[in-house]
């Protein structure tokens, strides 16, 4: 069952996911979680995609794959009141979506 994605835009919330959620590494990007219960029965998701990746047309595509994967696999898989934060590692441009896709599950499951 699809639940319902925000996207985190606030940095304060990126800073308290990052201090006091915990991160899973993957060989695309790496996910920060935190649980928390005060969302009202939504995931909030944010992306980042930093300097290292390349350009701002490489970054910006970065972010395109990581929005299409979490309205796949987050809103799908993903644990009701928390955060999720993806961080785009250069072999996002390399490996295939669907293997993306598979990592996403297999890391938030």
């Amino acid at each position: 069952m699809a639940h319902l994605l925000k996207t985190i835009s606030k940095r304060s919330i990126f800073v308290m996911v990052r201090e006091k959620g915990k991160m899973l590494h993957g060989r695309t990007f790496n996910i920060q979680f935190f649980e928390d219960k005060t969302l009202n029965n939504s995931i909030s998701v944010g992306f980042t995609a930093t300097k290292k990746l390349g350009t701002a047309v490489k970054r910006n595509k970065a972010k395109r794959i990581m929005r299409e994967l979490a309205r796949k696999v987050i809103a799908k898989y993903g644990e009701i009141n928390s955060y999720y934060v993806l961080i785009a590692k250069k072999p996002i441009f390399e490996i295939p979506f669907r293997s993306q896709e598979i990592e996403l599950k297999e890391l938030i499951s």
